[in-house]
């Protein structure tokens, strides 16, 4: 790598460039039809778009009732969970979506788990942090609102269940 060229055609040099891809649903297909789209498609708690219309995976934001809000997840577990309340929906059961919500990922030497929705302030509660090995509970408003494990996967699952919002939500396994 030698730099970047921007849009102005300008070129910054550079012997490193850091690349962050995320995920755009790609709804465009599905404009000016009678689904809602916001970031993705909307759907209530059952994963419905509209009536005898299902959505899930990353294109769906669905309302996850425990948390009182929308959300969009954008990894492989969520579509597989959310594929099977569709298919119950299909079926005629009646159940909500509630995971809690979780994504795993390896960057190098790192595997980091999160559980939860991290927001505030983070403590580590296992492990060393200069070791790079720990986990930390992130609570806001003295209430435990995620779980992080770096380099302690099996630590992290385990203290998933303090997250105060989430008590009896599905967890990820």
């Amino acid at each position: 790598v030698t730099g970047v060229c921007l849009d102005s055609g300008e070129v910054l040099a550079a012997d490193v460039v850091v690349v962050a891809i995320g995920a755009d649903p790609a709804t465009g297909w599905l404009a000016g039809s009678v689904l809602r789209l916001e970031d993705g498609v909307v759907c209530d708690s059952r994963c419905r778009a509209a009536e005898g219309v299902y959505a899930a995976g990353d294109v769906a934001r669905w309302h996850h009732d425990g948390l009182g809000t929308s959300l969009r997840l954008e990894n492989r577990t969520n579509a597989t969970e959310q594929a099977g309340i569709v298919a119950a929906g299909i079926l005629g059961e009646d159940r909500a979506y509630r995971p809690v919500p979780y994504f795993w990922t390896d960057q190098f030497d790192a595997r980091m788990q999160v559980h939860g929705t991290p927001s505030g302030e983070a403590t580590v509660v296992e492990g060393d942090a200069a070791k790079r090995r720990f986990v930390a509970l992130y609570r806001e408003g003295g209430k435990v609102t995620g779980v992080l494990g770096w380099n302690m996967p099996k630590q992290a699952r385990l203290r998933r269940q303090e997250i105060d919002a989430l008590a009896g939500l599905t967890a990820a396994r």
